[in-house]
């Protein structure tokens, strides 16, 4: 029999406990536990049934690359992007969890360190990056480009041939019509409806969505 892959979730909040989840119906996978991004305090601490078992900036300590895959179980994509290169740069390889009440066109691509939750679907001849989270009831449509370490909270809609760019974030219920871009880095409100390109950093609300001033929450 095959040896399991062997996971750590780098991770210990909310979307941790989303990759709990999922890698628990996985077969082939054998989740290692946690490692917290913010301190070494909760060491040993149980997270549904998962143990921390480590501080973030402790893993090369007590890991080599070559004995598990990296989870990035993390909300915030500036800090995603940079645990990502550090621990490539040490060697470390990444996993993905994808929920089985997910749908994956066979036509499409997800690349290492994606988390999609439950309900979420990818069709045909989209790719989507590395890194990046779809939450519940996400549609990611035909020729969708997803850049790496962008996040679509739940309910987020793309229409066919959209582009989202690196780290954009596209909070619960946005939508996006056919053949339009929201550059690198960019925020769109919940509930948001993009008719215009977002550009590069940009911040967007409303039907249809404008720039918007304060917080995109």
């Amino acid at each position: 029999m095959p040896a399991k892959t062997k996971i750590l979730i780098v991770g210990a909040g909310s979307q941790a406990r989303y990759a709990i989840d999922i890698l628990r119906t996985r077969k082939g996978v054998s989740l290692l536990g946690l490692a917290d991004l913010e301190s070494s305090a909760p060491l040993g601490r149980v997270i549904n049934g998962a143990k921390v078992l480590c501080a973030a900036f402790d893993i090369e300590k007590r890991l080599k690359p070559s004995s598990c895959r990296l989870l990035l179980a993390t909300g915030d994509n500036r800090r995603k992007k940079e645990l990502a290169e550090r621990f490539s740069a040490l060697g470390f390889k990444f996993a993905s969890a994808v929920s089985p009440q997910a749908s994956v066109s066979p036509h499409a691509r997800v690349g290492a360190g994606c988390i999609l939750n439950p309900q979420s679907v990818v069709m045909t001849d989209a790719v989507v990056g590395e890194h990046v989270i779809l939450h519940s009831h996400v549609v990611v449509e035909h020729d969708n480009l997803i850049g790496d370490f962008a996040n679509l909270a739940p309910g987020v809609s793309l229409a066919g041939r959209v582009k989202i760019g690196m780290g954009a974030y596209l909070y619960t219920g946005a939508k996006v019509i056919p053949d339009r871009t929201v550059g690198d880095w960019a925020v769109v409100a919940a509930g948001a409806v993009v008719t215009r390109d977002v550009p590069v950093g940009g911040r967007v609300a409303g039907v249809p969505a404008r720039t918007m001033k304060g917080s995109a929450r």
